[in-house]
């Protein structure tokens, strides 16, 4: 109810501000910005209103016999973990299998990998040179028996209830993949001012996004954190999703979102089980943080292009959410550009005091929404969720250079 309130304050201030000033006066700049934000506010007040419909699914009893990928390269010091919280899973044990590829690591990983092998029964495909991520997803594919892929990071640690949750919505014959839930696992790291603030971040970008695009079947990119396919649609766009090329390239970096395209393409539903969680490792240090995030960008860029080919099949529903967030995506560091340098130069402060404003009530909103929604998001991650909003602000200017050397980046990790 609270909620409520807050949207009607919002937009009974809208409506006083529009009565006190003279619409004919303004500069065209205000224009632009008045289009952009007609567009996109109340696209993302409805976001924030639908989320609260989701419900992930409970146990159904649903245990199919699942093969889990775990590819590894040079990451000796968290593999050991992610092996340890794969086999503490309460999964059945006769209906779970693992296997590791080891991507040529030039550390101790291939060696941590083997002790863990003389503990529990697992495979291990060790590649003669390194060729990538995908490349090592796949080979990993080619030695699965289990009818559910389910993709986990390296770096990862799942909860012993993460697998079993996370293949509950395949009792759905047309969903062909499913994304798990992910939180910071650096938690000994957390007075890190850059950690503390992207677990700030995770919180409302799995639990808010990913919650409204599983409303309607559309997650548009299943984490590689944690994932789920169906091997059978797998086996058949493998060859593909391995051999993927973007201006004459091949690049291996958007393996998630491009396997999450491509289900999708083929008419499955993909979906979020926020229940199915798994702590991940973040970037600490700003340099490494800014590296991923570049590559982030591009691999987004990438894969909402491809995306773009078949959603306007889908039905009407997911075609304008699809299309409002390729929008909101491609048009918001543009706009963030002309509604602060421009208008700077036009001398349109005031203007520019009114953008701000927007971006900070919306960041309030989804602020408030995840500390309702996410169980371990604190009163004190509201305030880092904020200032994360002022570094997203900074963030512009990184996606706009990563679009604008889209054809650069083909490299491993995150960290």
């Amino acid at each position: 109810m609270c909620y409520v309130v807050i949207y009607l304050t919002f937009t009974l201030l809208g409506l006083f501000y529009l009565s006190r000033v003279n619409l004919f006066g303004w500069h065209w700049a205000f224009w632009v910005l008045a289009a952009y934000g007609v567009v996109v506010t109340p696209y993302l007040i409805f976001r924030l209103v639908v989320t609260y419909l989701y419900q992930p699914m409970g146990d159904l009893g649903y245990r199919p016999f699942v093969s889990v990928v775990v590819p590894v390269y040079n990451e000796e010091g968290g593999i050991g973990a992610a092996i340890d919280s794969i086999f503490g899973s309460d999964y059945p044990k006769d209906r779970l299998e693992l296997v590791v590829i080891d991507d040529k690591s030039t550390d101790g990983t291939l060696e941590v990998v083997r002790r863990k092998r003389l503990e529990c029964d697992f495979k291990l495909v060790e590649l003669e040179r390194n060729m990538g991520k995908r490349h090592a997803m796949a080979a990993g594919f080619r030695e699965c028996s289990g009818e559910v892929l389910v993709c986990i990071d390296s770096d990862t640690v799942v909860k012993p209830d993460a697998i079993k949750l996370l293949v509950q919505p395949f009792v759905d014959e047309g969903v062909f993949c499913v994304c798990g839930n992910a939180a910071v696992a650096n938690e000994g790291m957390l007075d890190n001012l850059l950690a503390r603030l992207q677990r700030a971040w995770y919180a409302d970008s799995f639990r808010l996004r990913k919650g409204v695009e599983s409303l309607f079947g559309m997650v548009i990119c299943c984490s590689g954190v944690l994932a789920a396919y169906r091997r059978d649609k797998v086996e058949l766009i493998v060859d593909e999703w391995v051999d993927e090329r973007f201006l004459g390239r091949h690049f291996s970096s958007g393996d998630d979102r491009q396997l999450t395209n491509r289900m999708m393409r083929m008419g499955g539903k993909s979906v979020f089980q926020s229940n199915a969680l798994a702590y991940t490792i973040v970037p600490h240090v700003v340099r490494t943080f800014l590296i991923q995030q570049i590559r982030w960008g591009r691999s987004g860029f990438r894969g909402m292009l491809f995306a773009s080919r078949f959603f306007y099949k889908k039905g009407w529903v997911q075609r304008a959410l699809f299309y409002l967030t390729l929008f909101m995506t491609f048009v918001s560091p543009v706009s963030f550009l002309i509604n602060t340098v421009g208008l700077a130069l036009l001398g349109q402060f005031e203007l520019m005091g009114v953008y701000f404003l927007g971006l900070f009530l919306i960041a309030i909103l989804t602020a408030l929404s995840t500390k309702l929604l996410v169980s371990y998001f604190s009163f004190k991650d509201i305030w880092y969720r904020l200032v994360f909003s002022v570094v997203a602000v900074g963030l512009s200017f990184v996606y706009l250079y990563a679009w604008c050397t889209i054809w650069k980046g083909n490299v491993w990790g995150t960290r």
